[in-house]
């Protein structure tokens, strides 16, 4: 059960009767994405890994604008994890090399672009069971104070795609410094993802749902695609339903748009959408 969720999240299916690009063809190509948008590579150490990052910062930019990287290629197929979660289709990355703001980075996950199972504190239960594990939230956060103070920027705005999106919720509950957050595509409710797709609880992992109302007065705004079959619209409405007050949450169906698909060119238009309380 559990590993037919881990297939599902991570598209499995698509890609088990073609050539999967290697690890280095898919930091060749996210380092063209990064460089053709200005945005510098660098490493980040952290008290257990070494986190790939990108970042592009004017001076004296107040605001920094944060994307996190979704779960990437997990699982090679249903039954065999993968050795390096690199993602094959980098949305975030992408949707940040798209955002015109003045100071703007990227955070990839865990063991990502940084080698996989050979990489400092990587094995794969980080990128399959212990995804959204205390030791890859801590070491994202701290990661996310680095980029801000390297950027010199005072407040920071997460969003997050997909498992990524389940990630900057889980930082933004230990934060107070976060403008606003946003999400596209997240398992915001991971007890509501695991029913829905009847399988087995992510034990291993903490639930942003769980402390949901710790983000009722942070503005904020889940975006879901209308065709997503992974994480559909119903997950993200499980998550409002946890809190008391909801003033500052923004639930936003998008049509015509799946889990991996159309959220590019859907950007051009939320993109530039600001979180608020109403």
């Amino acid at each position: 059960m559990t590993t037919r969720l881990f297939a599902v999240l991570t598209v499995i299916p698509l890609l088990v009767a073609c050539a999967v690009a290697t690890p280095e063809e898919r930091r060749t190509a996210a380092d063209r994405l990064g460089s053709e948008a200005a945005l510098a590579p660098l490493t980040i150490r952290t008290a257990d890994f070494d986190l790939h990052a990108r970042l592009r910062a004017e001076p004296g930019s107040r605001l920094l604008v944060i994307f996190i990287e979704g779960d990437g290629f997990a699982w090679k197929r249903t039954d065999e994890r993968s050795t390096d979660p690199t993602p094959l289709n980098p949305v975030a990355l992408t949707l940040a090399a798209r955002d015109p703001s003045p100071a703007v980075a990227w955070l990839a996950r865990p063991c990502q672009f940084t080698g996989g199972e050979t990489a400092r504190g990587c094995n794969s239960d980080l990128w399959t069971g212990a995804r959204y594990s205390e030791r890859v939230i801590a070491a994202s956060n701290e990661a996310i104070g680095i980029l801000k103070q390297k950027a010199g920027a005072s407040r920071i705005a997460l969003v997050g795609y997909s498992g990524g999106g389940a990630v900057a919720a889980l930082v933004a509950m230990r934060r107070d410094d976060v403008a606003w957050l946003k999400t596209v595509a997240a398992p915001l409710d991971t007890e509501a993802f695991t029913a829905h797709h009847r399988a087995t609880p992510l034990a291993a992992s903490l639930n942003p749902a769980v402390h949901a109302a710790r983000l009722a007065a942070l503005p904020q705004i889940h975006y879901a695609g209308a065709d997503d079959d992974i994480v559909p619209p119903s997950i993200n409405r499980s998550f409002p339903a946890r809190m008391d007050e909801t003033r500052c949450i923004a639930l936003k169906e998008l049509p015509g748009v799946s889990h991996g698909k159309g959220w590019e060119e859907a950007w051009s238009d939320i993109g530039a959408e600001i979180p608020a309380c109403h």
